[in-house]
């Protein structure tokens, strides 16, 4: 990615909805450091590196609301508050076995919270690009090379709320939109990074196994996701709001990291295991609670084509610098070490 690229950023005021996850967190060093004004709405603060990097102290402002109540009035009025140029929607229920277990809560975040935002961000005349983040598990055909115009659909709660949300967005931007407003969908693939304390997810578990000298247990050892390093993923996200904002033009994008789409959970548990330095076991769940799909893949051509965008960092290195976050924030807490990460990756 060219370094000038994102100067546009520069005093830009830039909303995250979800900005205490592990996602929206990064997002904000990475704002922070090419200069924008950076401002976030959650339900709650949490741990991980939003905790652990002390996010709050870079951010201008923050505000906590669920955004997924039947009225959008505080939404709203937050939004004209701090009058944004640029709103990332990353907030979501974003955990599929959590929608296993508690559906409803995940069809109004997803599908509710989304729509919520789309309204109150269309009612803000200021605001001129809406980036709003998905996920690679939209498709119906899972285990296919899927591009943005594969089939969409859902065997899970999880995966049917994000294709109900992105129904919705497609009606909004045919009906709603006002004209000097710019949406763009981002379906992004497994992101993984320094930080990341979502529940059963796997870096989490592997990360909290190792700190306390435990052995890891795995389920589905030889699955294979579109794994990406939290910075790859994001280095897109900024190339689509360029896009979205420069350009005014409103696309979708798959994100996907075609150097670590081979590589399966066993194999990442083993690098952790062996990077980490660690006794830690792993052990193989025999009995899995919930269905899930062996492999899963998207096809990120047009993203390479149109925005020159292409993930950068191969697993061992991504595991790398995971491994090295997490030693560093056992004894400090800052977000100046996210900031130095972010300073070497987009001077690369």
């Amino acid at each position: 990615m060219e370094k000038n690229n994102l100067g546009f950023l520069k005093n830009k005021r830039v909303l995250i909805t979800g900005h205490t996850g592990f996602k929206g967190s990064w997002l904000a060093v990475v704002l922070h450091y090419f200069g924008a004004k950076v401002y976030g709405i959650s339900r709650e603060e949490k741990g991980g590196i939003y905790e652990m990097a002390r996010i709050h102290e870079l951010m201008n402002s923050e505000y906590f609301v669920d955004i997924s109540e039947k009225s959008i009035k505080p939404l709203s009025k937050i939004v004209n508050k701090i009058n944004p140029d640029i709103v990332f929607h990353f907030a979501a229920q974003s955990l599929v076995i959590k929608s296993y277990n508690d559906p409803k809560d995940t069809i109004y975040s997803n599908i509710i919270g989304t729509y919520n935002v789309l309204e109150a961000v269309n009612n803000c005349a200021n605001v001129k690009s809406l980036i709003i983040s998905t996920t690679d598990k939209v498709y119906k055909n899972p285990e296919n090379d899927n591009t943005e115009s594969s089939d969409l659909g859902s065997s899970d709660y999880y995966s049917a709320s994000k294709v109900s949300s992105e129904l919705i967005i497609d009606s909004f931007i045919n009906i709603t939109m006002r004209d000097s407003l710019n949406i763009s969908v981002v379906r992004s693939g497994n992101v993984i990074g320094g930080g990341d304390r979502s529940e059963n997810r796997l870096i989490t578990d592997i990360v909290h196994k190792l700190i306390n000298q435990q052995n890891i247990e795995i389920r589905m050892p030889y699955s294979v996701r579109p794994w990406q390093y939290i910075l790859d993923s994001l280095s897109g996200y900024l190339k689509i709001c360029e896009e979205n904002f420069n350009r005014n033009i409103s696309e979708t994008y798959n994100l996907n990291s075609s150097k670590n789409n081979k590589i399966n959970v066993k194999e990442i548990t083993e690098l952790m295991i062996k990077g980490w330095g660690s006794d830690s076991k792993l052990i193989i769940e025999k009995k899995l609670k919930y269905g899930e799909v062996l492999n899963l893949n998207i096809n990120s051509t047009k993203a390479k084509e149109n925005l020159s965008w292409e993930a950068k960092f191969e697993m061992n290195e991504t595991i790398t610098k995971i491994i090295k976050w997490e030693k560093h924030h056992q004894s400090n807490n800052s977000f100046k070490y996210c900031l130095e990460e972010v300073r070497q990756y987009f001077e690369i």
